[in-house]
């Protein structure tokens, strides 16, 4: 009976952990949509790039406050460690002339109590120990380089949300191209196994014909030579698929240890990547490395823009008050100071100029940069238009080939078992079908990747 309490309260106690473990195993089903769609959540370096959006955000708002209201404190400890030394008014004169002085610091502003004296009466020149302590508080008024800085920060906020829009469209590509080409190396798997079996029925057959004196021995060696082809053939497009699988769970932002079902097979994947409608005009001010350079065409102008402000007078205004904890018997501290600050650039031996002139060239040639992307992206995508349907034409060529030489093939195995044909012809016409294969492997890859790329640069994935 113990026991079994202590059973019951350890299965209390784990059981979340045993059912969290169970979630962590669960394989993760996804068709080429939600592969996008996790891909865009949880993909790291997607991540890192929403990132510098806040963190653009922030310096935004950084320039921004250059132009808000600054308080400052600051608090001094003072202590003179020998002996405070003494003075004193020696006629009245200098008294009236004292006390005129101390009249017209009170006028300005001082709140000290001054200290009443007689001619002679010695008085120090300073305290032990004091703290003084203050406030200013500025405001920026007018500054030209401030208001062209603040536009320049919102460029370059915008230049983040841009290259998010970049790595988002790249990371769409990237599924694409990694989900299909799992379902590429499916496919040929498929057809290798399926060749393998075949093969394995002819390798027996023919051994039992040698052994029973119809066939020559080498017959059946050179089947068997086509068989063990098949089967590296076939362990080599395992591990493939095992390494597609770990760069597609890094691309999606999964565990590497995470059980992956792709749930679209490769006709659904051919038929929304290839028999996708793109538009047949190509509006370059839709394609996002178009309006990167743009963007930076117009943060080169406002840098340039920025240099040529700093020739302008800059305006401040502040309010400053002090005071100490204690005070000597002359104390000649204000209070409270107002007070405009007018900074005026007048001469930098021309190096304000030639600043000014490297800003207006690096504007210029950005001018001529977005120029040349405008040529190669126009001429870019007439070239993908066309390699789509040379490949799109090579993909279909490709298809009918391998029928062919199926076709081939299979009536060549059934004249092999007759006698009517060679083990070398068998062979050579299994060679046929298995190239033929491949090319049609390649032919798709090479058709669904220009696909991509073109989808890529119309802003259409």
């Amino acid at each position: 009976m113990k026991h079994k309490l202590i059973i019951t309260i350890l299965t209390l106690i784990f059981l979340p952990y045993i059912i969290t473990a169970q979630e962590n195993t669960e394989a993760l089903s996804l068709s080429v949509s939600e592969a996008m769609e996790y891909a865009i959540n949880q993909n790291l370096s997607l991540k890192n790039v929403r990132l510098d959006i806040d963190k653009a955000d922030k310096r935004v708002w950084e320039t921004t406050a250059i132009g808000l209201p600054q308080i400052n404190g600051k608090v001094e400890y003072q202590h003179i460690p020998g002996d405070i030394p003494t003075a004193s008014f020696t006629d009245s004169s200098t008294l009236q002339l004292y006390q005129l002085i101390f009249d017209e610091l009170t006028t300005l502003g001082s709140t000290y109590d001054f200290p009443t004296l007689e001619a002679g009466e010695p008085f120090e020149l300073g305290v032990k120990n004091s703290t003084t302590y203050s406030v200013t508080v500025s405001q920026l008024i007018f500054s030209g380089e401030y208001i062209i800085g603040l536009q320049a920060a919102k460029a370059y906020l915008k230049i983040s949300e841009l290259n998010y829009e970049k790595e988002e469209r790249d990371l769409k590509a990237n599924v694409l191209t990694n989900y299909a080409s799992i379902l590429i190396l499916k496919d040929n798997l498929k057809t290798v196994t399926a060749s393998i079996e075949n093969m394995e029925s002819l390798v027996k057959e023919t051994k039992a014909l040698s052994e029973q004196g119809f066939l020559e021995s080498t017959d059946a060696d050179q089947l068997q030579i086509n068989l063990n082809t098949l089967v590296n053939a076939k362990n080599t497009i395992e591990r493939q698929i095992s390494i597609a699988y770990a760069f597609f769970k890094i691309i999606l932002g999964t565990d590497l240890n995470q059980e992956l079902i792709l749930t679209d097979n490769l006709d659904n994947v051919y038929n929304q990547i290839i028999e996708k409608e793109n538009s047949a005009g190509f509006d370059v001010t839709n394609n996002i490395d178009y309006k990167m350079m743009d963007n930076q065409v117009k943060l080169n102008e406002l840098l340039y823009k920025r240099e040529q402000s700093k020739y302008l007078p800059t305006l401040a205004a502040y309010y400053n008050y002090q005071d100490k904890t204690n005070k000597s018997s002359f104390d000649f501290t204000i209070n409270h100071i107002i007070g405009v600050t007018l900074d005026v650039p007048i001469f930098t031996s021309f190096q304000r100029n030639a600043l000014v002139q490297q800003a207006k060239i690096d504007h210029s040639k950005s001018i001529n940069e977005k120029t040349l992307v405008e040529q190669n992206l126009t001429t870019q995508t007439q070239q993908l238009r066309y390699n789509f349907y040379n490949n799109l034409e090579k993909y279909q060529i490709s298809v009918q080939n391998v029928e062919l030489s199926k076709r081939v093939f299979d009536n060549n195995s059934i004249k092999y078992k007759q006698g009517m044909v060679s083990s070398m012809d068998l062979t050579q016409a299994n060679n046929t079908y298995l190239q033929a294969e491949t090319d049609k492997i390649n032919a798709l890859y090479e058709l669904i990747q220009t696909k991509i790329e073109l989808e890529k640069i119309l802003n259409e994935i």
